[in-house]
């Protein structure tokens, strides 16, 4: 998802491939064998589950990939003239007007290539590069290279990698419910984590119980003007089980950037800007609907808490998050909330697994695959989440008053299909009711935040808008 929670000029990649990346395979013999279920046929060759189902390895490496395509169809009223037509995304930032007519389309969202080995019982590495992206589709970038020592029940890690952020953060683009987080998440974990997020972190997993604690810098492969320069990530959870099949789920997280990004403008004091901003939960287009706008500021910092439970085939998971921004200057502090709830029922019987070392639930393993005589696993889903960019906004039909932030507030009611064929491919169907209830931000500190009118709407009108999407994601994994 195209959410930023730093700068305005980074894309905050999303989690994937973590649960994997949590214990590295060991060495193997062979360049290349059919994982453990495969299925043969009579022959004596490979059925197209089972080539499906193949492992990568050579001497001590496994090599593992996905690929990710989506699609989607934006339903919104039609387009009309800038002059009446007053829905506009981001602040100074690509088309002004591209928020009227968002465009429905279908792209390689990612596709990722890497290998991970492991030296004795203790010290395992991993890299990974990422090949997807609609804007950087083919250009190879740096997703995850990092190593780590591990001695029970503690761990270290150092290199580029996704730092413990949140319970949604931490869950795999394999196991997600929809196509993308939810928009308080992904704010929170792209400030001061994300993927390719230079740091280091200590964890310490015991049965029940998970803590870690990080420090952050810059991402890898991002502008260095616009990435929070040091940051101290910390995550606790707790996992309970009940009778009759009950596991609970809570936590507590935080960041705490030290020093945001700075950029030097000529003849003019250093600045440090902090920024939130967010695509409606599908990337297909990227245009941003809620944005602060940059806020100069000393610190910021986000802390949520977070909630699951699941009885067999039944889940449900909650976090909320609280943003906060120390401005440099007069303007008083901003303050941003925002929270969602989500869950789902396996109509095939399965449950999804929890992963006590990422704190997460993970995707379900079909009971009957396609090609061993059933029709693999069905989920049906559903998810409400908030966001709330708006601090003293002020009323509508007047300017932004001085130190207010009209960024926006985001509400969006989503449910979701989920088919699992086989245990590494996935197709998912969502669909999306997006509310969006914005103020122009024109005031007196930035009178035409869109640029010259008309691409600048009059003064306090309503720049927000309600529609609906429909997205598609096929996915297959090794």
């Amino acid at each position: 998802m195209y959410a930023i929670a730093t700068t305005s000029a980074a894309l905050a990649a999303v989690v994937a491939g973590e649960q994997a990346s949590a214990a590295p395979a060991a060495a193997a013999a062979g360049p290349l064998q059919p994982a453990a279920d495969a299925q043969t046929t009579d022959s004596g060759g490979f059925s197209l589950g089972s080539l499906l189902d193949l492992d990568f390895q050579l001497g001590p490496w496994t090599f593992h990939g996905y690929l990710q395509y989506d699609g989607a169809i934006y339903d919104q009223a039609a387009e009309g003239p800038p002059e009446s037509d007053f829905r506009r995304g981001g602040v100074h930032l690509g088309d002004p007007l591209g928020a009227r007519n968002l465009n429905d389309g279908s792209y390689l969202r990612r596709a990722r290539l890497g290998w991970e080995g492991s030296h004795g019982e203790h010290f395992a590495y991993r890299a990974m590069f990422e090949f997807g992206d609609a804007d950087e589709a083919g250009e190879a970038r740096i997703a995850e290279v990092w190593a780590s020592y591990l001695r029970k029940p503690y761990s270290i890690r150092v290199g580029a990698f996704s730092p413990p952020t949140n319970m949604e953060g931490a869950t795999s683009s394999d196991s997600n419910l929809f196509l993308e987080r939810a928009t308080a998440a992904d704010l929170a974990r792209s400030l001061g984590g994300g993927d390719g997020r230079v740091g280091v972190t200590m964890r310490r997993v015991v049965p029940g119980s998970m803590i870690a604690l990080s420090l952050t810098g810059p991402q890898l492969d991002a502008d260095e003007d616009y990435a929070p320069r040091a940051a101290i990530l910390g995550r606790y959870t707790r996992a309970f089980k009940a009778q009759n099949d009950y596991r609970f789920h809570v936590g507590v997280n935080g960041t705490f950037v030290l020093a945001p990004a700075s950029e030097q403008d000529a003849g003019r004091p250093e600045r440090f800007p902090v920024r939130f901003l967010n695509t409606p939960e599908i990337d297909v287009d990227d245009t941003p609907l809620i944005d602060t706008g940059e806020i100069n500021a000393d610190r910021a910092q986000v802390v949520g808490l977070e909630f699951a439970a699941q009885r067999r085939n039944f889940y449900l998971q909650a976090e909320g998050f609280l943003f906060g921004v120390d401005r440099h200057g007069p303007g008083g502090d901003p303050r941003f909330g925002g929270y969602y709830v989500q869950g789902s029922w396996i109509l095939t019987g399965e449950t999804r697994r929890f992963d006590q070392t990422l704190a997460a639930f993970a995707i379900p393993k079909p009971l009957a695959p396609i090609g061993s005589g059933g029709w693999g696993a069905l989920e049906l889903a559903f998810r409400y989440s908030v966001m709330d960019l708006n601090d003293h906004e002020g009323a509508a039909g007047q300017p932004t008053p001085a130190g207010g932030v009209r960024g926006g507030r985001q509400q969006i009611l989503g449910a979701a299909l989920l088919w699992y064929p086989r245990p590494r491919v996935r197709l998912m169907a969502n669909y999306l009711h997006v509310d969006v209830d914005r103020l122009n931000p024109a005031g007196l500190a930035d009178p035409e935040p869109f640029g010259p009118p008309p691409a600048t709407p009059p003064v306090g009108v309503q720049i927000g808008q309600t529609f609906n999407i429909l997205a598609i994601r096929v996915r297959y994994s090794f």
